[in-house]
């Protein structure tokens, strides 16, 4: 640090560096840059018409809820969460439908535009939208405290971070010593650095739930498609932490997923997982970002095992297919008799985004042996609500559509949709329901002639 001290300066001068009409783009998830989220509110009343590019914010930071910022600023927001997701659409956050693996591209196409065409009310021609070479003007982030050679890691992201970084005016990163250092495309010098700022608040982490009976008997059943050797795909919460006990017994198990998390750790502990029959990356661990403990934060520091790389390329289809035995598991808030699920709404109210969810499942189908599947409980709310429907709640936005579902799992079975007419899906999704609602859906099948 001592042959940083140029570099430094204060977290109150860093925030005036951002002015009228910016496009800002702060690292999300563990690596978000507190200061900045802290600061912005003071300073965005001191500006017009700046757009921050975000996505899942740790705290409800002030500057997502003042109504008196609209019009100061602009949050574009990638995947919304519990802290933030009821400012969707109201004044000042928005949020902005893109596949993960296109999520850097988002940013940088939408940053090239001009403000113009940025509101232009029907259409834009792409084809005069000028080519700019940096068009973020800040990048601010998180890092490691830098190492003898002048490096320091992006830690625990990849997702757009290293990409972002390269095509901005300016980057601004925060030091914390809690940050580890990660490898794979997260290596930056410090002269590609134009501002430092010392962090020394914990890292955010996220708790892991304790699966259910339910989710242990998803697991169950979803630890059957897994052969040894696989390739997998985990998301978050108690399913895919189910599925990770379940996995357990598993040999030579690869890991190619957005989000590395605690159930990875555990099953790479119990041996589960080495990478050896992996086709890419053999013997790696490959993801777009880290979040979970502190005790996964110290499993993947100085872990050579590990890389991190953006979601550009870890959530490409086409390279995720080039995986033997590609298995994709995530879950969903619903899926209809034909299969078509939704995962980011309740009707018309959001509740997070598409992330990797259509990415993963749909390059999973495309690896030779390889599988999507869709894993969730058969009802919510206390078992009042059945999560396999005759048709999505009006507004439910359609994250994978009838034409790409694989396979379909819950607590009473495994549906394999993939092929299969619509009848025949029907009668594989009614078995997978509630037993009180299955009468209730064969019904409103036979009503709307499915069968």
């Amino acid at each position: 640090m001592d042959q940083t001290r140029h570099k430094l300066i204060a977290p109150e001068t860093a925030i005036n560096l951002i002015q009228s009409g910016q496009n800002v783009v702060a690292a999300h998830a563990a690596s978000e840059p507190r200061h900045f989220f802290e600061l912005l509110a003071g300073r965005a009343r001191e500006i017009r018409d700046t757009r921050v590019f975000c996505a899942n914010p740790s705290q409800e930071y002030p500057c997502f809820f003042d109504p008196e910022l609209h019009g100061h600023i602009h949050f574009e927001a990638m995947f919304l969460n519990t802290r933030i997701r009821q400012q969707n659409n109201r004044k000042h956050l928005h949020y902005a439908p893109n596949h993960m693996s296109r999520w850097a591209h988002h940013i940088l196409t939408t940053a090239s535009m001009p403000p113009a065409a940025r509101k232009a009310a029907y259409w834009i021609d792409r084809t005069r939208v000028p080519t700019i070479d940096k068009p973020v003007d800040v990048f601010w982030g998180s890092c490691s405290t830098p190492d003898q050679r002048g490096f320091v890691s992006l830690g625990l992201n990849a997702c757009y971070e290293p990409e972002i970084l390269r095509r901005s005016k300016s980057v601004i990163l925060e030091v914390n010593a809690a940050m580890p250092v990660t490898f794979g495309a997260t290596t930056v010098h410090l002269d590609e650095i134009d501002y430092l700022i010392q962090q020394e608040k914990p890292l955010p982490m996220i708790s892991t739930p304790t699966p259910g009976p339910e989710e242990e008997k998803i697991g169950g059943y979803v630890a059957e498609l897994v052969p040894d050797g696989a390739t997998i795909q985990l998301g978050i919460g108690a399913i895919p932490n189910a599925v990770g006990r379940s996995l357990v017994g598993r040999k030579d198990l690869g890991v190619h997923t957005e989000m590395i998390n605690d159930a990875i750790m555990l099953l790479y502990e119990a041996g589960a997982i080495n990478g050896s029959r992996k086709t890419m990356w053999q013997g790696k661990i490959i993801g777009g970002f880290v979040y979970g403990s502190e005790r996964l934060y110290r499993f993947v520091d100085q872990n050579p095992s590990v890389e991190l790389h953006p979601t550009s390329i870890i959530n490409d289809p086409a390279r995720i297919a080039r995986n033997y035995r590609m298995t994709s598991i995530n879950s969903a808030i619903e899926v209809d008799l034909t299969g078509q699920v939704c995962s980011e709404s309740v009707g018309h109210r959001a509740i997070s985004g598409v992330g990797g969810a259509t990415d993963t499942h749909t390059g999973a189908q495309r690896s030779e042996a390889g599988r999507g599947i869709i894993a969730l409980r058969s009802t919510t709310k206390d078992g009042q609500i059945s999560k396999i429907v005759h048709g999505l709640t009006p507004g439910a936005k359609v994250s994978i559509t009838r034409n790409d579902i694989d396979t379909v799992v819950t607590e009473y079975g495994i549906a394999e949709l993939a092929g299969k007419n619509v009848a025949e899906r029907v009668r594989a999704m009614v078995a997978l329901a509630h037993p009180k609602f299955r009468e209730e859906l064969l019904y409103s099948a036979r009503r709307e002639g499915y069968l």
